[in-house]
């Protein structure tokens, strides 16, 4: 009875370690199940603002108002994992771009990072949004 007690015991107890390891290694921010739809509003750190809209697993607006100058997105951007990030380069000058890299913090939290390259000029910058 011996033999066949301790490979029980001991596949029990894989099992319960292996149980508490699975739910020991969640993502804070939500990771791929998370549900991020709405209106995020917030402000950046130049004193300007962001508003952008999720449905699904997509940012399908963005709009980003800087002192310096504004970002829009005209074409939506995947969402992965618990981030989204967007390039646009402009059709004016090979030298005019604009990028956006965003992190849902929470369900109700995002942070980023943005920059702007007008011919010689660089604007860069921070946001903070939330969604009610």
């Amino acid at each position: 009875m011996k033999t066949i007690l301790s490979p029980i015991v001991r596949w029990v107890l894989c099992a319960c370690a292996g149980a508490v390891l699975a739910g020991c290694g969640g993502d804070d921010g939500g990771g791929a199940d998370a549900d991020y739809a709405g209106v995020w509003q917030g402000r950046t750190s130049n004193g300007g603002s962001i508003v952008f809209t999720v449905e699904g697993r997509l940012v399908v607006s963005l709009r980003l108002s800087d002192p310096g100058g504004e970002i829009w997105f005209p074409q939506p951007t995947d969402i992965r994992g618990d981030s989204f990030s967007a390039e646009y380069a402009t059709d004016t000058a090979a030298t005019d771009d604009v990028s956006l890299q965003g992190t849902f913090v929470s369900d109700s939290d995002a942070t980023g990072r943005y920059a702007m390259r007008k011919g010689g000029n660089v604007l860069n910058g921070t946001f903070a949004a939330q969604r009610p």
